[in-house]
């Protein structure tokens, strides 16, 4: 092979010290996904492990207790000899005629229960209690049978042990499982989450790929528009005012088709911006500046309010963007008054948008796409567009947008987007 001849493809090769691809948003909302299923499965399964083992030792400890309660009966009622002691058990046997006592070997501290044997010498039939002892609480019975007491008391080392190679093995099969389940989770999840990010970034790459070659076509159609109106001013004397009012809508139109076209690749565009000091209320005096003469010809008051100065991190141009967004919309529900409020609120800097319009009725989801149901009005559509974006401008920034009524209580609305500001 050639020095000019090109390698074959053997993949992606990530040298050391090479940059790494950068990972799509898409993939990063799989991952998330995969790891919220995972913890998600994980403590549903350590709830479910932490009930069934709240369940098993109850009915563990109950059929101890019950089986203690049959062993000290039929031990009591049985045994005739101190040395014939099952495992797990205490007996102690008193001579009703000599009061001499015997009992089983490593009787703890405690035991006999002296009281107990004496109450059942002097005529009680059964005595039953529970002693104190150096090993932990243990019940005791005391009967009397053929001229002799006899005593029988519980060793709770055995129970213990029991319940404790119970729980040993209850935390390792829970923990075993939890593991297990968060690790299925997380790869259910995965295989799951991973074909609706696949058709999403499709979706992102058509919109973008659509919205850049249209773009081409209309900027031409633009330019050929210009030329027209030119044109007609320079060689036709005597053009029709409705040729001419045409003429001047279609050039409006092609510039609205690219606004829109613009926001599409804005709203495609998956790369995180990186954040600069940008002063929003510089900014929103840009905005309201450009805006004015539409304002005007609406017979809307448009001005600014708030602090002279408040400083974001954000992307410059996509503030303004969003604030243009903003102050649009307004302008369109608004009746006679649109205020642009910007302020510095601790960390945050808020911009509001206020109108005195009919207000944003509850349960408008104002934020989605096309969400628009207004009528077209002076030939143009509303897409719905314009507050879509604006929440991911505040998304990609790393702050928030809210509407909803106005602070003040007065009639209208109020859109507020808050940005992190400069510390």
């Amino acid at each position: 092979m050639s020095d000019t001849e090109p390698a074959p493809d053997e993949g992606v090769v990530i040298r050391p010290g090479a940059p790494r691809p950068r990972q799509s948003p898409e993939d990063v909302e799989v991952a998330r996904a995969a790891r919220r299923l995972g913890w998600q499965t994980a403590v549903v399964v350590l709830a479910s492990v932490v009930l069934m083992s709240a369940v098993v030792l109850v009915a563990v400890l109950r059929g101890q207790a019950r089986d203690a309660e049959a062993k000290l009966e039929q031990v009591a009622h049985s045994i005739d000899d101190t040395r014939d002691v099952p495992p797990g058990l205490w007996v102690t046997v008193m001579s009703t005629v000599d009061g001499s006592m015997t009992s089983s070997p490593g009787l703890p501290q405690g035991l006999p229960d002296v009281g107990a044997l004496s109450a059942v010498a002097e005529g009680r039939h059964e005595v039953r209690s529970t002693v104190a002892t150096g090993e932990g609480p243990v019940p005791v019975v005391t009967v009397e049978r053929d001229r002799v007491v006899v005593q029988v008391a519980v060793d709770p080392n055995e129970k213990h042990d029991e319940l404790e190679r119970l729980l040993t093995a209850l935390a390792f099969a829970g923990g075993t499982g939890v593991v297990l389940a968060g690790v299925a989770g997380a790869w259910f999840g995965r295989r799951a989450v991973r074909p609706l990010a696949d058709a999403l970034a499709r979706q992102r790459r058509f919109v973008a790929d659509a919205s850049h070659e249209l773009r081409t076509p209309l900027t031409l159609l633009s330019t050929r528009v210009q030329l027209l109106g030119r044109h007609l001013d320079a060689d036709v004397s005597d053009v029709p005012p409705r040729v001419r009012a045409d003429v001047t809508g279609l050039h409006g139109d092609t510039a609205a088709l690219a606004a829109l076209f613009d926001d599409l690749l804005l709203a495609a565009d998956d790369r995180r911006v990186a954040p600069e000091p940008v002063d929003v209320a510089a900014v929103a005096a840009k905005v309201v500046a450009a805006a004015a003469a539409s304002a005007s010809a609406r017979g809307i008051a448009l001005r600014t309010t708030g602090e002279p100065a408040a400083v974001a991190l954000a992307g410059g141009v996509s503030v303004r963007r969003a604030l243009t967004a903003l102050v649009d919309n307004a302008l369109d529900h608004a009746e006679s008054a649109v205020d642009l409020d910007v302020v510095r609120d601790g960390d945050l800097v808020r911009a509001r948008v206020l109108d005195d319009g009919p207000g944003i009725a509850p349960g408008t989801r104002v934020f989605e796409r096309f969400a628009s149901h207004r009528p077209a009005a002076d030939g143009r559509r509303h897409y719905g567009l314009g507050l879509a974006l604006v929440a991911e401008i505040a998304t990609q920034h790393g702050g928030r947008v809210a509407a909803g009524p106005r602070d003040d209580q007065r009639r209208g609305a109020q859109v507020t987007l808050e940005l992190p500001a400069l510390r």
